[in-house]
């Protein structure tokens, strides 16, 4: 039988990141006090951790906003946990990058990019009533089957 190699996380970054209510603070000079979502930074630092476990982010962002969201990373030491970074520039890309990407979850909080992903892809719709539950679907995806 076939394993593969590591498990692929995909994370979207405003709304899932970064706090939903920076949303207007990233288009001002004030960006870089952009605030993580809540307990993001330690569910990151912990999967890091784990060699089975890739972890990407693909987010929608112009060049302009990819750069910044490169800066809050870095400002929190975020961006060498991460294997790679993906921008597109709409929505509507995030699936065939996840799907290139051999995505295993893919983690977003706009319902209408989780739509694409159909079966062949487990999402997980992430917002403050959710985000206690990620840690939990992340371990029961990564169960063996069969068990």
């Amino acid at each position: 039988m076939e394993t593969k190699e590591l498990f692929v996380i995909a994370f979207d970054l405003g709304g899932v990141i970064f706090a939903k209510h920076n949303d207007n603070r990233f288009f001002k000079k004030n960006y870089l006090e952009t605030e993580l979502s809540f307990g993001i930074y330690t569910l990151i630092i912990e999967l890091s951790k784990d060699p089975s476990i890739k972890l990407i982010i693909i987010s929608k962002a112009f060049p302009k906003n990819a750069k910044r969201s490169k800066e809050i990373l870095d400002l929190y030491r975020l961006t060498e946990h991460f294997n790679s970074i993906i921008f597109c520039e709409d929505n509507a890309s995030k699936y065939p990058i996840a799907k290139a990407m051999k995505v295993d979850l893919m983690i977003d909080d706009k319902p209408e990019v989780l739509e694409p992903f159909h079966e062949s892809i487990p999402t997980f719709l992430y917002n403050s009533e959710s985000s206690s539950r990620l840690r939990g679907v992340i371990s029961m995806l990564r169960a063996p089957v069969g068990l």
